[in-house]
């Protein structure tokens, strides 16, 4: 504490600072008390309830994915056979076209035969030259027949 001396030499009265008075109000700390229980309360109900979406979103995201799992692991089945339904088809159609069951099926099923090279005539024309299959009169009428019934038909679409 520090003393003032004033110009006379005695020393300053003292001055003492007042207190604040402090009021005492009956029920106004319990008022108080109340509040910071409620929000208390608040904060924690707050946090459980985050708590809790928390939990409910991870188990529900679980189950999702659970449910995706299965999903993909029919799909990889109804893939599997689809990949063998396709081997075994390749396979026969392989077999079908290849040249030995070609063969086999037309000279045992049609009745074919392969070309002998002296079965084959070459003939060389000119730029004019036309090729006319003789045949009998009988086979000629009919063709003519023929071609004049579709000319015929012909005429009557419109």
């Amino acid at each position: 504490m520090t003393t003032v001396l004033l110009h006379s030499g005695a020393a300053a009265p003292k001055l003492e600072t007042p207190r604040p008075q402090v009021k005492v109000v009956r029920g106004g700390n319990r008022g108080l008390n109340r509040a910071r229980r409620f929000a208390q309360a608040t904060l924690r109900t707050l946090a459980l309830a985050i708590v809790l979406g928390l939990v409910v979103s991870v188990l529900y995201s679980h189950a999702k994915l659970t449910e995706l799992s299965g999903q993909i692991n029919e799909v990889n089945t109804q893939l599997a056979a689809a990949q063998s339904e396709y081997d075994y088809l390749s396979t026969k159609m392989n077999d079908i076209t290849s040249r030995a069951s070609l063969q086999e099926v037309a000279e045992g099923q049609l009745g074919l035969v392969k070309l002998d090279p002296s079965q084959i005539t070459y003939v060389q024309l000119e730029d004019q030259s036309i090729i006319e299959k003789s045949s009998s009169s009988a086979v000629r009428l009919l063709d003519k027949v023929r071609t004049a019934a579709l000319n015929l038909l012909d005429g009557l679409n419109p």
